[in-house]
């Protein structure tokens, strides 16, 4: 019979444990660590890292697919016609975005089917670190003035990006976790700012809930849930409140009386949090109405508007990723303020096109198709992606590359036959599953 490969566990194989844990921390450090995603020069030595891990892999169980060239091939052809528009070569800028897909996909091919689990359990001990600096930080508030002053300034990258000024400097970074925000009691955690964190740990939660099929009471998902109440982050609380809603989905349907008391509880229990939590009523608030103002980085709203703005100059080419082909070459008399994108969504949709922005979509939920085995929890997982990517410029980045990506590998072992079989080691009598 085919296998369905969700159904399919996760292979232990024989590639060392800790080659895929530094697989791992490799990948979402230089996605979302101040110490490695700034430099285009961390990135090339990651990669060196990670080619040398790919070395030490023992078996061969993946294959690059037609998704995965069909993305180079769009994206190749992007990136040609911008050059005719703009009639600029942005050659390290072209070069590094091919660097994080190979990154990307070297990752995928290192950890194989163990991929998603492997990112459940780093968001897990991560979460737990975080927890272990944030809760002392908060009672005893000189500390993380301590950690930063004596601690932090040895932790920092030795390769800043020229062009960013201090916009994105990090002196409170210690690399296994991030004291910024720490004196708004909000937990970065190994992240660049709170909801980064949050983001990283809805998808963890989301995944362990659907793909790992761990209950809502699991230990990882109260540490999960638990972690997220300390990011104290708007967009993060509001994709918590949907994973949940999706994980009860079944049961709502299967008790419609019952449910609709529990949503009309959570209704009242929401909207009194919203109006009584600073950080959730007056910060969309004001959000919303800073959505016309020129620094750009003081509102999602407004960093929206100006990268739709930029879209209806060149709706299928896009801006680009480079500076000077988004802002002109006068970029650098512009306030870095006006430079600055913080929303996910506008960000990809300016920078290559509508018919990119629907295409790398579609390649997400195929990945999410392959990783669940359904159509509704794919669009689901789709759905959260889009919600948490509202607040957070991802797409560029590493890791969210090998989600896009992750249908463009295909996992050798999942296309062969599936026979049962009787195990010689097995005492019981029980079947287990042979690949032959």
């Amino acid at each position: 019979m085919r296998a369905n490969p969700a159904a399919i566990p996760a292979n232990p194989g024989t590639t060392p444990k800790w080659v895929n844990w530094l697989t791992m921390f490799l990948l979402i450090g230089n996605t979302a660590n101040p110490f490695f995603y700034e430099s285009i020069e961390m990135l090339a030595i990651s990669f060196i890292i990670l080619l040398g891990c790919w070395f030490l892999k023992e078996e061969e169980d993946t294959r690059l697919n037609g998704y995965f060239w069909i993305y180079l091939v769009v994206l190749t052809i992007l990136q040609a016609s911008q050059t005719l528009v703009y009639h600029v070569f942005p050659i390290k800028t072209f070069l590094g975005e091919y660097l994080r897909i190979i990154f990307a996909v070297l990752a995928i091919r290192i950890l194989g089917r163990n991929f998603f689990d492997y990112f459940v359990r780093f968001v897990y001990v991560f979460a737990v670190i975080s927890l272990f600096f944030y809760v002392p930080c908060v009672l005893i508030k000189p500390l993380a003035h301590f950690l930063i002053d004596h601690v932090a300034k040895y932790t920092q990258c030795p390769f800043h990006r020229a062009a960013t000024g201090e916009l994105y400097e990090a002196p409170y970074n210690m690399i296994i976790f991030n004291l910024g925000q720490i004196t708004f009691n909000r937990n970065s955690g190994f992240y660049w700012e709170p909801g980064t964190h949050g983001g990283f740990l809805c998808l963890a939660l989301f995944i362990n809930l659907f793909y790992r099929k761990e209950r809502l009471t699991s230990r990882f998902n109260v540490i999960f849930i638990i972690t997220i109440l300390t990011t104290l982050s708007t967009t993060t609380y509001l994709a918590l409140f949907f994973v949940i809603i999706a994980y009860l989905k079944n049961f709502m349907i299967r008790r419609p009386v019952i449910s609709l008391f529990m949503l009309i509880f959570v209704g009242i229990i929401g909207f009194l949090a919203f109006t009584r939590l600073d950080f959730l009523s007056s910060k969309i608030d004001e959000q919303i109405a800073k959505r016309g103002s020129r620094k750009t980085g003081e509102s999602r709203f407004s960093s929206l508007n100006a990268d739709i703005r930029s879209l209806e100059e060149h709706p299928f080419v896009g801006t680009g990723r480079n500076v000077e082909m988004r802002f002109g070459k006068n970029f650098y008399n512009a306030d870095l303020r006006e430079l600055h994108r913080n929303n996910g969504i506008g960000v990809l949709l300016s920078t290559y096109g509508v018919f990119f922005f629907f295409f790398f979509f579609y390649l997400n939920w195929r990945s999410f198709y392959l990783l669940l085995g359904s159509r509704v929890d794919a669009w689901l997982l789709l759905t959260l992606v889009l919600i948490i990517a509202f607040s957070e410029d991802y797409f560029f980045k590493a890791f969210f590359i090998s989600l896009a990506l992750y249908c463009g590998i295909t996992m050798v072992s999942t296309t062969q036959d599936i026979k049962l079989v009787r195990s010689r080691k097995m005492q019981l009598g029980k079947n287990t599953l042979k690949y032959e």
